[in-house]
């Protein structure tokens, strides 16, 4: 909105007829910038939320469909260990498909992949000795007490594969897992990965799907230090 002047013909001085209206006409300005700069946030987001559950219906996709082939080792990947040292229903369920994988000659070893809790559990302990009492000779089962998370049991298969000339890999996990545990294992040069999953489903897997979409891309561009 323009501003009316008007001469005053003894001085010559311009008078503003409105000073008031020029200042709501800013304001006026800078709220439509505000709400302007508002909606492209909001629409930013929603794309952002678009394509993270695009990718999470992927993830999910990609691990249900997934199916184990022969194999030169199967990677249990750890999870919580009870206080007696037994393995959690989700952690034996893991474990269950790496017993019918070891049972049915898909893979004639085992590593088992975890940390040490808080509390003292040694994950891969836990998961050893559970094998052990199903039938799997000690001798074929391998611990790694030191697979803190995926990518550090990736690092450390990869390690023992190259050390024993083991090129096939299994990795047995939870559906949503299996996508990023596969991309650790390619990272580290394993080139031959498939993959199982025990059907034991928790209402904590939407989260756990969720959670997934930035941690693989997050792996797809990490370095190992």
């Amino acid at each position: 909105m323009g501003c009316l002047v008007r001469a005053h013909s003894n001085n010559g001085k311009k008078d503003s007829l409105c000073d008031g209206f020029c200042g709501v006409d800013k304001a006026s300005n800078h709220t439509h910038d505000f709400l302007h700069i508002t909606l492209m946030f909001i629409s930013i987001l929603k794309w952002i939320a678009g394509l993270w559950l695009l990718m999470s219906l992927v993830v999910v996709s990609v691990g249900l469909l997934s199916k184990p082939q022969e194999a030169d080792i199967a990677i249990v990947y750890g999870n919580e260990v009870h206080a007696d040292g037994s393995p959690s229903g989700r952690l034996s369920a893991r474990l269950d498909e790496a017993l019918h994988c070891y049972v049915s000659g898909i893979c004639p070893e085992i590593m088992v992949s975890g940390g040490v809790e808080k509390q003292g559990a040694d994950e891969a302990l836990a998961m050893k000795n559970y094998l052990v009492a199903k039938g799997v000779p000690r001798d074929r089962i391998v611990m790694d007490n030191l697979g803190l998370n995926t990518w550090d049991t990736a690092r450390n298969a990869s390690a023992y594969m190259n050390a024993h000339n083991l090129h096939r890999a299994l990795v047995i996990s939870q559906y949503f897992h299996i996508p990023r545990a596969t991309i650790a294992l390619k990272r580290f040069g394993v080139e031959h990965v498939s993959s199982m999953y025990p059907e034991f489903f928790e209402i904590r897997d939407f989260y756990s799907v969720i959670r997934e979409a930035p941690a693989i891309l997050w792996y797809c561009v990490r370095r190992d230090a």
